[in-house]
């Protein structure tokens, strides 16, 4: 049947017939699929332990026969379908040609393909539209402004924000800016907070905590927590008038830049509108929108701004620029008659920037001119049909094209992607392991030491290059993705076509949704058997509705559900999920494969969680669970031993938690390849048996050492350990983990004593050529006597280097900065314990994030010419001894951003602009276009 929807799949656009009998097969492999799992499900009842387990085999034993008559009933039915769908096929005389599907895509890709190792800026004839929007932000006007960028979706209204809130000149103009995403769907408080945090100096939070630590119940709350999240979780605490209160407070003295990226309403902008009220001369609001209407609301006085529509020749250039990047040879470069197809299809996007680099993206695929002529014949034979069907007519036609381009394996990769909210960033090993959970990459897609995860990101890659996904941000090596995010008109056309074929659902928490209060239920409104469905937060209207949280209501017909998906990004609105809710997941949802209720709280999970046999992903993120037993003072696991069931079981997520033990029946899960967690205890689990494990965080080193793990676990690649003594480090070191070479990421922690532990001899990490990222923790000797430095064993391979606590004596600058590829580098702590540091000329080469912080014993920093050529951004916190900013930084003219927190008053007097006097040191940061203080 998968064989059949791949071959059939490149046709299906060409043949309606073709196309219901493709829906049918599919909807007849979800019931096989159904059937077999549910079967299997029967099954596993039988295998329990103890005296349910007795009653659950005894049952089965009486029911078996029964059982599999009533499977083998369900098998004959759908292949008594499958026959007559062939037989219609027959009948109608359409034969599918043997294929690949919708393109032939290879593991090698051809010498044309590019995966850029930076965000790539397709941005063509801005320049005018640019200057014009500088002068109209930088223009010193007595009251506040409100400027708007107003253009269709896809047009570049971002894209043009972006390039002017990032400009030197704009930056250094403003006192203080912000950048907040709205949409249609928004929290005025989650937007509120944002732009605080933001625009909020040290002494401004210093002022808002003063005024506020009186106030029950925020002072206990105060005293209990770090000061620095205490500003963030006050604000999340109060309401929208006092948070107004407090942003008006903040800005009134201030000249302020605040970006509104996608802004809908006149009724959002009148509810955001009083903290804006005041501001220095020549503040100003920018606003991205679809909405002219809004614009004139905002600003009567004002004319928005509308990046044009590109032309015909500037269609091309773009979509030039992208099918042939410039690392192409000119042997397969642009034809005359590749360019004479190119030009006749970028007439059909209707000078969007969107659709042009879209249509780029899957142009890059095709390398001979039979392929484009398949493309400009697809465009052709249905642009009519697209413009009376569509809102964006014919744009949206070349998106949804661009999906049907798609190699087979990759569009379900793609139309998972409609789970996530608009302009959410996903991140890759979240996406890429639900993926594998789901079965979109297969065990028998790799070889050698390829992991399922490097096909994972080969498939993400790829979807990057068609332009279907964006980058948002790229991982501490510069080259993988970290973080990307759709395009909402890429998002819209991903939701139609995943509703289309029964894929995944998106349900919301709207006012108007039909919910039973009692049983904190959700309706489905939908008869369709979604395979998968994704419930977003509620972000609107009466607030203590907010904190309710829904659970979907079951409707016959919808056991077959494979994924459920809660969203309630970083916690910021606190759904709780009582052990009821729990349990109707638990009971009726026997199929899923996937369940992810990330920061869902909730204390305990119930036993019934023991049913889902066919679990590959559980992500428990922020659930706030914990091992106390309510009313008693026992500790006990929050996870049931149940869970031992979960044989399948790929990833369980349990960071941001409270402190838990796991239970003994973890070991069980011998298909787990992730755990993660912040701080956990392993002392019941057999950690020997989980030998697929890849990643483990974080870990005592004495369970690893007790049960002989250390030499079992041979696939880490992900390593988070914590060590109470040298021996245990020793021991670690010389195990098979690292004699192997396969780690990519090392965190180390000594645990603090009196006095601290240091780690032994590092030569070890020498051989790891694979690892990129590396955390120490913990004292690190140096041996005046040896001929090596302990640093100096750290391999070439690093991108990224933190050290916390290490108690250096001699300067490590002269040895790091020799690493060929360290990108971000972090001193924390007491990592050095010298008075001065130096980097020196062509040190540092790809370094680009330097931060230190809390050296209370450095007095002086030299910079030599040629140190640090690519260092973007600098941040100093906390040095008490540091005097000035080292001379030097004058020649680094590639740094972007400064940001210096905590320092001592004389060191922020020398470089700061007071009353329109420069300090003694701004020459030395003139160049910088964005220096904050806090």
């Amino acid at each position: 049947m998968q064989c059949f929807l791949k071959d059939a799949d490149r046709h299906q656009d060409q043949d309606d017939r073709v196309r219901n009998w493709v829906a049918e097969v599919r909807d007849l492999t979800y019931d096989a699929e159904d059937v077999i799992d549910t079967f299997l499900l029967n099954v596993a009842r039988c295998r329990g332990e103890g005296v349910r387990g007795f009653i659950s085999r005894s049952s089965f034993k009486f029911n078996k026969a029964f059982l599999l008559h009533e499977t083998g009933t369900q098998i004959k039915s759908i292949q008594a379908k499958i026959e007559d769908i062939s037989k219609s096929m027959q009948t109608y005389g359409v034969k599918l040609d043997e294929g690949q599907g919708s393109s032939n895509y290879g593991r090698q890709q051809e010498s044309r393909r590019s995966y850029p190792h930076a965000e790539e800026e397709y941005v063509i004839s801005l320049d005018a539209v640019i200057s014009d929007l500088k002068a109209r932000l930088m223009t010193e006007e007595e009251r506040m402004r409100v400027v708007s960028i107003v253009g269709m979706g896809g047009l570049g209204k971002t894209t043009l924000a972006k390039k002017v809130y990032n400009d030197t000149h704009v930056k250094q103009h403003f006192d203080c800016y912000s950048w907040v995403f709205v949409s249609q769907q928004f929290s005025i408080k989650d937007v509120l907070v944002g732009i605080l945090i933001n625009v909020a100096s040290g002494e401004d939070k210093s002022k808002l905590l003063e005024r506020m630590k009186d106030e029950q119940p925020l002072k206990s709350m105060l005293e209990k927590m770090k000061e620095e999240v205490q500003f963030k979780s006050v604000l999340e605490s109060l309401k929208e008038e006092r948070l107004i209160e407090a942003l008006h407070s903040v800005l009134e003295e201030k000249r302020y830049l605040v970006v509104f990226d996608d802004i809908w309403t006149n009724e959002a902008w009148d509810r955001l509108k009083p903290a804006f009220l005041k501001g220095k001369k020549g503040s100003k609001v920018l606003f991205t929108t679809r909405n002219r209407t809004l614009a004139s609301h905002a600003d009567p006085w004002g004319s928005p701004v509308e990046p044009p529509f590109l032309t015909d020749d500037e269609g091309w250039e773009l979509l030039e620029r992208k099918t042939f990047p410039r690392e192409i040879p000119k042997e397969h470069g642009c034809t005359p008659e590749l360019e004479k197809l190119g030009r006749e299809m970028v007439k059909k996007c209707r000078g969007l920037p969107l659709a042009v680099v879209v249509l780029g993206g899957l142009l890059a695929t095709k390398k001979s001119l039979k392929e484009w002529e398949v493309v400009h014949g697809s465009i052709n034979a249905q642009f009519v049909k697209w413009e009376q069907h569509h809102q964006y007519g014919g744009v949206y036609g070349i998106l949804a094209l661009s999906y049907h381009d798609l190699p087979f394996h990759l569009k379900p990769c793609f139309l998972y992607l409609s789970q996530f909210p608009e302009d959410w960033e996903f991140k890759k090993r979240e996406l890429i392991r639900m993926w594998i959970a789901e079965g979109f990459i297969l065990q028998s897609s790799i070889g050698g030491e390829e992991t399922m995860e490097d096909v994972g990101e080969e498939y993400l890659e790829e979807l990057v290059s068609r332009c279907v996904v964006q980058v948002s941000q790229r991982d501490h090596t510069g080259i993988g993705v970290k973080r990307c995010r759709i395009h909402d008109l890429v998002r819209d056309m991903c939701i139609s076509k995943a509703r289309d074929e029964n894929f995944l659902g998106v349900m919301q928490h709207t006012e108007d949704a039909v919910t039973n209060s009692s049983s904190s239920t959700l309706q489905l409104t939908s008869s369709i058997k979604w395979r998968r469905i994704a419930i977003h937060p509620r972000i609107s209207g009466n607030d203590a509705i907010k904190w309710k949280f829904y659970v979907p209501l079951l409707k016959s017909g919808d056991s077959h559900l494979r994924s459920l998906f809660y969203f309630n990004e970083d916690g910021m609105q606190k759904f709780y999920m009582t052990r009821q809710q729990g349990r109707f997941i638990f009971e009726n949802f026997r199929l899923l494969r996937v369940l992810k209720i990330d920061n869902i709280w909730q204390s305990r999970l119930p036993w019934e969680i023991g049913h889902l046999i066919h679990l590959r992903y559980l992500g428990l993120y922020g659930a706030r669970m914990n091992d106390r037993v309510k009313c008693l003072c026992l500790e006990s696991s929050p996870l049931p031993s149940s869970i031992g069931n979960l044989r399948s079981l790929y990833t369980l997520d349990l960071r941001n938690n409270y402190m838990i033990i796991l239970p003994a029946a973890l070991s069980k899960l011998e298909c787990l390849r992730h755990l993660l967690g912040d701080s956990y205890s392993l002392r019941q689990v057999r950690l020997e048996k989980l030998r697929h494990l890849e990643t483990l965080k974080c870990v005592q080193a004495e369970y690893l050492i007790k049960t002989d793990a250390v030499r079992k676990l041979i696939n880490l690649r992900n390593l988070s350990i914590e060590f109470e003594a040298k021996e245990e480090v020793e021991v670690v070191l010389r195990s098979p983990i690292f004699e192997l070479g396969r780690l990519r990421s090392l965190k180390m922690l000594m645990l603090m004593g009196m006095p601290m532990e240091s780690f032994p001899n590092l030569e070890p990490l020498s051989s790891l050529h694979r690892l990129t990222k590396v955390e120490l923790w913990g004292a690190i000797p140096e041996d005046p006597h040896s001929l090596h430095h302990n640093l100096e064993y750290l391999p070439a391979s690093l991108a990224k280097l933190t050290l916390i606590y290490s108690q250096l004596k001699r300067d490590p600058m002269g040895i790091l900065e020799k690493l060929p590829n360290l990108r971000f580098l972090r001193f924390d702590s007491h990592s050095y314990e010298g008075s001065k540091m130096v980097c020196s000329a062509h040190g540092f080469p790809q370094l680009e994030t330097l931060t230190l912080a809390r050296l209370h014993e450095l007095k002086e920093w030299e910079i030599e010419e040629g140190a640090m050529p690519c260092l973007k951004t600098l941040q100093l916190l906390y040095l008490s001894e540091l005097k000035m900013i080292p001379e030097g930084l004058k020649s680094v003219t590639t740094i972007q951003e400064l940001k210096i927190t905590r320092m001592t008053k004389e060191f922020v007097k020398r470089v700061k602009v007071i009353d329109g006097v420069e300090g003694e040191d701004f020459e030395k940061v003139r160049h910088i276009p964005s220096i904050s203080f806090n």
